[in-house]
Formats: structure tokens, sequence, C-alpha cells
């Protein structure tokens, strides 16, 4: 019996080290995992690394993909071609709300922006709601889409 106590406990350590990670099924955790998973990568890879990783639109899963926002305001880092380098003035939705403002004061705990975006999965216009965080002078942000 004594000679399976240390088998007990490497397994009960094992288990008490597992984090659950967050399913697709629950969206916000899913997309904070998400931005912490592109931070740890710039952490990793390097500046470039990452710019060029989250400007692919091979990371897009789905609905979900990586934008990264540079010291300027300005995007640096999107799947979408046409929103890299674009002037922090036009961050506006279809209905006028100037949302630049609000991911530009991400602060570095984090925070949600809702606005209206075309969503890349359907291709039709949702309610988007993105987490910004800021780290390293940048901001890092993703977010999901309210079922249509």
């Amino acid at each position: 019996m004594f000679r399976s106590a240390p088998l007990i406990l490497i397994l009960a350590l094992f288990v008490a080290g597992c984090v659950a990670i967050p399913t697709k099924n629950e969206p916000a955790a899913y997309t904070q995992a998400l931005v912490q998973d592109a931070i740890r990568f710039y952490n990793q890879e390097g500046r470039q690394a990452a710019i060029e990783h989250y400007n692919s639109p091979e990371n897009v899963d789905g609905q979900w993909y990586v934008v990264i926002i540079g010291e300027d305001g300005y995007t640096i880092a999107h799947f979408n071609a046409d929103i890299r380098g674009r002037d922090p003035a036009l961050r506006v939705d279809s209905t006028g709300y100037f949302f630049g403002d609000e991911m530009l004061s991400a602060p570095e705990e984090g925070k949600w922006v809702s606005y209206l975006a075309v969503n890349p999965e359907t291709g039709n216009e949702a309610r988007k709601h993105t987490w910004m965080v800021r780290y390293d002078g940048l901001i890092f942000g993703s977010g999901w889409y309210e079922k249509e």
C-alpha cells in the first residue's frame, strides 16, 4: 500500500497543475485565452514573427482571429490586408459608433469593446465583442460575434 503513495502524490500534483482550456462554447473565455496565447507567441517568437503570423489568413479560426495595434494606434497585424495600416479615426461601425478610442484605451488588465462588424465566418454584420489587452506598448485583441 505504501509503495503506491508516491504514485498517488504524483498523479494528484499533475491533476492540480492542469488548467481547463476554454472551448468555443464559452466565447468570452475562449477569446481571452486566444489573446493570452497571442501575447505568449509574441514573447516567444518576437514582434516581427507575431506580426507576420497574425497577418496571415491561416490564423483565422472561424470567427476568431487576432489583431495587433501599434503604438501609434494603427493596425499592424490583421488577416485582412485592407485593415492593416488603418487609421484609428476609421474605427467606426455602420451605426456611426466610433469604437477606436475604446480600443486604444485598453489597459494591461484588458477590456471589452463592442461594436458592429462583418463576421468573416458568415459574411454578415453582427455585434462583435472584442477583448483588448495593452502589452509592451501594443494592443492585442480578438473577439466573438453574437449569433445572428
